[in-house]
């Protein structure tokens, strides 16, 4: 059972939209904590009328909305702004909120497609893969032509995402470009490895073939499959795996099963400990 939390104010019946990555809340404790995980690129959008009024009236914070106003009068920092609900509410610790602030104050100077980008990968690491792709494709829409090392980037990350989603020739084509516009042997690697994945075996050794610029990456490619064979071989996963095996050869199928299930309650009390939220 998680941990009991005390509400500031009252649980609204409306959430509160925080457009910048797409979520509602319905506490003042969940904005502080959604605050703090985008905190990197909070812009001046947040200090709106919209989010005084939800405070005042959906949450019964009167107080803290009027402090708000009046920091708005004085056109401060966002950065402000959001240390004032932070310290009102108390959800984090000081020293947190100060790491916060920190974020916040770095992430004013980022250039605006860097700030960008970062929304985007925020969004994949919340499970909305094709915003955040979208995100990534405005992007490199609007970047200049000559912007190759912020270009090699973003289909860097959009490489990442589509391996990730087992779509390995798209992967390739990213990792492709990526390497192409900056030269980077390890988006070489990836490239080479996605490109594996993504066509037949005859086809990719043709193609490394000629390729002779190709032949150190590959090499070193090869090198990082067979160890990461061994890795897995002589890890936790293999020694489960032979496990598993032995009981299917013996034909313990009651053994094999019972096996089966306590690994399956495992790996789902894994990622639900891995995904609870932190409030």
């Amino acid at each position: 059972m998680g941990r009991s939390i005390l509400t500031t104010g009252r649980i609204a019946e409306k959430p509160y939209r925080i457009r910048i990555i797409d979520r509602n809340v319905y506490t003042v404790e969940e904005l502080c904590y959604s605050l703090a995980q985008c905190a990197s690129f909070l812009d001046e959008d947040l200090m709106d009328h919209e989010l005084l009024v939800w405070l005042e009236e959906s949450c019964g914070l009167a107080e803290l909305a009027a402090q708000l106003r009046s920091l708005l009068r004085g056109r401060c920092a966002v950065e402000d702004f959001v240390s004032v609900i932070l310290l009102y509410v108390g959800y984090q610790s000081v020293a947190e909120i100060e790491r916060i602030r920190a974020s916040i104050s770095s992430g004013k100077g980022m250039e605006p497609f860097l700030r960008r980008l970062t929304e985007a990968k925020f969004a994949a690491s919340r499970g909305h893969i094709t915003q955040a792709i979208e995100l990534m494709d405005g992007i490199l829409a609007e970047l200049p032509e000559l912007e190759r090392e912020m270009r090699g980037r973003i289909w860097a990350e959009k490489g990442r995402l589509y391996a990730d989603g087992f779509r390995y020739a798209e992967a390739a084509d990213c990792y492709g470009k990526a390497w192409r516009l900056s030269g980077s042997r390890q988006n070489c690697v990836r490239y080479l490895a996605a490109l594996q994945f993504s066509i037949p075996e005859e086809a990719y050794a043709e193609y490394i073939g000629g390729h002779p610029e190709l032949e150190d990456a590959a090499a070193q490619l090869t090198k990082a499959v067979a160890q990461a064979d061994r890795d897995w071989k002589n890890g936790t996963a293999g020694r489960q795996n032979r496990r598993l095996a032995g009981y299917l050869k013996n034909g313990q199928a009651k053994s094999f099963d019972n096996y089966a299930q306590q690994r399956i309650r495992e790996l789902r009390d894994q990622f639900r400990a891995d995904n609870a939220p932190s409030f």
